[in-house]
């Protein structure tokens, strides 16, 4: 079954060549229930839910606009209300695949879509931006300078309470996400944490074909105090050339509105959400 699911969305959405391992690890599909579609003995649609959100609905290229889209989605909604929610959403935010109903790049904020014309409205989102690193010219970068003073490096152990209050400063809801073994990239000045990002070399993501090693980038954050004096880009930046250092091929923005802010360092955006919900 795994392999009509992933067959299946390789036709479906063919400008996401995630790895088949990649793919299941993201969708985390033993916890969620399938619906499949069925043509005969050919998986020609199927749904993936997990408690009240809708993480995947595809149908194959040649069997589109004939309902099978819209009978999978009143099933997914089906089930979804018969668990106990009152509220069906698209993607979910703890979705390691998709996070939201994914819109093209160039479509109007408000242009209509399978979704919102079965009911599904939003009134937020955001994007994801990536960079191959054989692109990215560190020494070429027009960016601002940030203080001669400023070190950059990961985190150490003995820092990790230091790391947490400068992250609290910047956004309570970020603290659950840095634990003491994550690898935090940080900048310093005058012997205080000024900025960090997150940095995961290898990860799994929606670039992730399998024979590439994408750097995740995310949760990046300078401290009121030492914002617009160049440390955030800089400290991406140094992120970025110490990624490609280690032999990253690519580097990925997860979750964000800075398109203008990454764009200064190479970013591009490839896929935007709207984060879609609809009363049951």
């Amino acid at each position: 079954m795994k392999k009509k699911i992933y067959s299946l969305f390789s036709k479906s959405i063919p400008q996401f060549s995630v790895g088949e391992d990649i793919f299941f690890r993201l969708l985390d599909i033993d916890n969620c229930n399938v619906i499949p579609y069925y043509d005969g003995e050919v998986l020609a649609g199927c749904s993936v839910v997990h408690e009240n959100c809708i993480r995947l609905l595809c149908v194959s290229p040649e069997r589109r606009k004939i309902g099978i889209g819209t009978s999978l989605l009143n099933d997914s909604e089906k089930l979804i209300a018969e668990n106990g929610f009152k509220q069906a959403v698209l993607g979910g935010r703890d979705s390691g695949l998709f996070i939201g109903e994914t819109v093209p790049v160039e479509s109007s904020e408000n242009s209509e879509t399978f979704w919102t014309r079965r009911g599904y409205v939003s009134d937020d989102g955001c994007i994801e931006m990536k960079m191959p690193l054989s692109e990215f010219d560190y020494d070429g970068l027009n960016i601002p300078s940030c203080p001669a003073e400023t070190v950059f490096g990961y985190i150490e152990k003995d820092e990790y309470n230091d790391l947490l209050r400068a992250v609290g400063e910047v956004d309570t809801d970020w603290v659950q996400y840095f634990t003491a073994e994550s690898p935090i990239f940080a900048a310093r000045l005058n012997g205080k944490i000024a900025g960090f990002c997150m940095i995961d070399e290898n990860a799994d993501t929606v670039i992730s074909s399998g024979s590439n090693n994408v750097c995740s980038i995310g949760c990046v954050g300078v401290v009121p105090e030492m914002r617009k004096n160049g440390i955030g880009l800089s400290m991406v930046a140094e992120a970025a050339r110490i990624a490609k250092q280690d032999g990253c091929t690519d580097a990925f923005i997860h979750y964000t509105y800075l398109d203008k802010w990454y764009g200064r360092l190479g970013f591009k955006t490839f896929l935007r959400y709207r984060f879609s919900e609809k009363e049951l």
